[in-house]
Order: C-alpha cells, then structure tokens, then sequence
C-alpha cells in the first residue's frame, strides 16, 4: 500500500482529558465512531487486509483506507493540528 499523499495530524480531545493524535486525510462519524482514514493506492489482493472506506469503480486500487475508529463516547472536537504556522503547537495543547 501506498499513501497519495502526506497526511494531516488531527486531534482527538478524549473525554478523560487526553488528546489522541492521528495522522489522517480526513475522517467522518460512522456509527457512533469517529473514523479517520488514508488515500491510498492498495492493491486487490491487499485490500481484503484492512479496513477500505471508500473505491472507485474506474480505479479500484485508489482507496480509502481506515486508521484509526474511535468512539464518539471517548472523545469530541476533532480537527487539524496547527502545522506549518508561527505556533509550535495547537491551541488545544495549552488546555
């Protein structure tokens, strides 16, 4: 498998007061899960080995592909972390 591109770090604020970091391209809310996931370029044969999101059927190698699933009950506010900025962290970082 190979990824399309480099990821984005998002933060997951959990509910016990942690933060979880994923690297993903995005994420959507599936039942009752938070569900990151990768563009990648996977094989056929590969693909029965993880979890795949999202093809399309006029290149079935291009998919989404799962991280991370994390329950809407463990954590809120997901969003991109702050990279490339002035700032050496996100303004979540300092809660």
């Amino acid at each position: 498998m190979r990824l399309r591109d480099v990821p984005s770090l998002w933060h997951l604020r959990m509910v016990n007061g942690g933060l979880a970091h994923t690297w993903a391209d995005g994420y959507a809310e599936v039942d009752g899960s938070y569900v990151f996931d990768v563009m990648a370029r996977a094989p056929l044969a590969y693909q029965v080995h993880v979890a795949v999101t999202s093809s399309t059927p006029a290149a079935p190698e291009s998919v989404c592909v799962t991280v991370a699933r994390i329950s809407m009950s463990a954590g809120e506010e997901p969003h991109t972390a702050k990279i490339g900025t002035d700032e050496s962290y996100c303004d979540c970082d300092r809660r």
